[in-house]
């Protein structure tokens, strides 16, 4: 700690006179947070420290606002995740991981929301699901999977509401369901399977 201290304020002499040092502290006077500041606004590289010293987050700052990189780290010094800022919000991709280190999501984000394909998995590193977001709410395609990897369930999102025709499966990877959905309602006529035959289940209209 005493090696990052005098490196910031060795920052600041090289940097000028209008950047100074700022220590934020804990109730119990363990240093919470360290970096720089210049004209009262966040600059540069900010680490936050856990009470015991560990450290929690490196973050990076322009003008007062989060931009570049984010990285967090458990109490035990694992990274749980990776993120880019701009402007103060989440923006390009991101991370997050398991206490175990094992990949939980990635993908990315637009203006704070999720944008796109992300990707989920289970903490023995099969996947989970895997969708398409839009301004933050599902939209467009979505595969789920059981743990042992075999597919769940798949069909269309909209605004995170089931739309036009799923699928369903066993954990064995056998039909078990299909049919019609319209935001979040089933319509029309649901079909079953039994020992490989499709048979007519329900009629939602």
């Amino acid at each position: 700690m005493k090696l990052l201290i005098f490196a910031l304020i060795f920052l600041q002499g090289v940097l000028g006179f209008s950047q100074i040092v700022d220590t934020i502290y804990y109730d119990n006077g363990a240093v919470k947070a360290i970096g720089l500041v210049a004209d009262g606004r966040r600059e540069g590289t900010w680490k936050v420290l856990y009470p015991n010293g560990n450290l929690n987050a490196v973050m990076n700052y322009e003008g007062g606002k989060l931009d570049g990189e984010m990285k967090q780290y458990s109490f035990e010094g694992k990274l749980i995740s990776t993120e880019v800022y701009y402007n103060d919000l989440l923006t390009d991709s991101a991370k997050y991981f398991y206490p175990s280190g094992q990949l939980e999501k990635y993908g990315k984000y637009g203006d704070g929301l999720y944008e796109g394909e992300w990707r989920f998995y289970y903490e023995n590193g099969s996947i989970k699901r895997i969708g398409i977001y839009r301004q933050g709410s599902p939209n467009g395609f979505w595969k789920f999977y059981f743990e042992n990897g075999k597919l769940n369930q798949e069909g269309e999102l909209r605004d995170g509401l089931e739309h036009g025709p799923w699928k369903y499966l066993n954990e064995e990877g056998e039909p078990l369901y299909e049919g019609a959905w319209k935001s979040g309602e089933k319509i029309g006529q649901w079909y079953f399977f039994k020992k490989g035959k499709k048979k007519e289940w329900k009629n939602f209209d």
